[in-house]
Formats: C-alpha cells, structure tokens, sequence
C-alpha cells in the first residue's frame, strides 16, 4: 500500500472518540482522510487533507451520496478503510431485554458497516488492494450477558470482516478486526467530553494491575498500523488488544 500515491483512507465514527483519534493517526502518516459521521468533526475539517462528510451510515444511499460527494480526493482510490462507527446500548438483564433493543443495535453497527463495505468495495479495487480493518469487541464472545444486544452485534461484524477476507482476496483487499478493550471514550465513561490525559489514565489502571483502559490515542496507532498491512498480509484475523480470551 505504501507504493501507491496519493494514499486515502475512509474512516466512519469521526465525530469523536476513536474514529476521530484514527483520522488523526492517519493524517499524522501522510494520508489523506475522509470521515463520514452523523455529527461531522469541525476541529477535524480544519486540518489539510482532512475532508469531513455527514452522513447517517445506516442509509446506504447517503454513505454513497457522501463518498460521491468526495470522488475528486478519491480519484485514483482508496488505500483504507476503517468501520469504528456504531453504538453501545445500556447493559440490560438478557431474560428482560427487548427485541427492538436488539434489533436497533444491530442495524446501527451491521448495517453501517455493510453498507461502508458495498460502498468502498469499488475504490479499493480501484487502488490496486488495500484494507478494511473493523473495529471489534471482545464482548462478541458473549461472556457479559448483560451486554447481549452489543455482543450479538459485534459478533456479526466479526463474520463480515471474514466474509470480506474471502470475497476480496483475489483483488489484493484484506479484512482484519482489532478488539482494543477498554478505551476511554464517552462509550465507556459516561460524561466524558474529551480525552483523558494518560497521568489520569495511570491512576485508573493502577487499581487493575495492568494498563487495561486506554487512550483513544493508543488504540488508533494499532488500528492504522494494522489498516496499513500490504495486500499480501494477514486477513480475516481477530486482533486481540482487550486480554480476554478469545
């Protein structure tokens, strides 16, 4: 991927947390980014080489409508894509959550990614290869019950990142999920409007032992460093940074 010029990533999620600290790294590589969120990132679109789009991804006609709308940066097209976009619903006692919980959870963060997938398939293949790196959970292995709705979810897009392995091996496009664990966004710390500063993230881990809940920051450097693997690299691989056993 190296090889080819100008190098563009697409990353979903990019109002905030880690699609926002992802879009960073990859600027801070050299790419050229374009974020698509329901929100937009203001700060982001500030930056050169940044592009911002909205565009709710669950309506596969305004993520084609947004890339459309960029299909100057992605002339010669694309080298990454990066599907973090999605939602994490209240935990719920599994013999009393509801059905359209579930089913709303799903659609969020399958249906995005799906449709991100049909969408960039085309440009990668027109770059010569590239990836598709999901962003996963270690709560797809189903060990939280109360966390069922998320897990079943992720535990899908688990099967499309493999599905994607396979159908796209012969035009040099790998498919790879990272699980990054705990990471300190507003997911995961309720209230949170920023980032924690890594003295803040040192106290909070020094009660587990071990550097358990991470920067947004530290997760994108994984999450580009894996999208950047050459077309004849690892594929339908789980990534594992969240110490549970897959």
């Amino acid at each position: 991927m190296a090889g080819h010029t100008p190098r563009v990533a697409v990353v979903s999620g990019t109002s905030s947390g880690i699609g926002a600290a992802v879009a960073e790294e990859f600027l801070r590589r050299g790419h050229t980014v374009v974020g698509l969120s329901r929100r937009g990132n203001p700060d982001l679109a500030e930056r050169p080489g940044y592009h911002d789009r909205l565009a709710d991804l669950r309506d596969g006609e305004a993520v084609r409508a947004a890339l459309t709308s960029a299909a100057d940066v992605m002339a010669d097209g694309v080298a990454a894509v990066v599907l973090n976009a999605g939602a994490s619903p209240d935990p719920a006692d599994l013999v009393k959550v509801d059905w359209e919980t579930a089913a709303d959870t799903y659609e969020t963060n399958v249906r995005t990614a799906l449709n991100l997938v049909q969408a960039t398939a085309g440009p990668l293949k027109q770059n010569g290869g590239g990836s598709l790196t999901f962003v996963g959970a270690s709560l797809a292995n189903g060990y939280r019950p109360e966390r069922f709705a998320y897990a079943a979810s992720k535990a899908a897009m688990t099967t499309l990142m493999r599905a994607c392995s396979v159908e796209f091996a012969d035009d040099g496009v790998v498919a790879n999920e990272v699980r990054p664990g705990p990471v300190a966004t507003a997911m995961t710390m309720a209230g949170l409007d920023s980032e924690v500063n890594d003295q803040i993230l040192r106290a909070i881990n020094a009660g587990f032992g071990t550097d358990w809940l991470k920067s947004p920051r530290t997760v994108a450097e994984w999450i580009v460093t894996i999208a950047e693997f050459p077309s004849n690299g690892p594929t339908g691989q789980v990534f594992n940074y969240s110490r549970k056993v897959l």
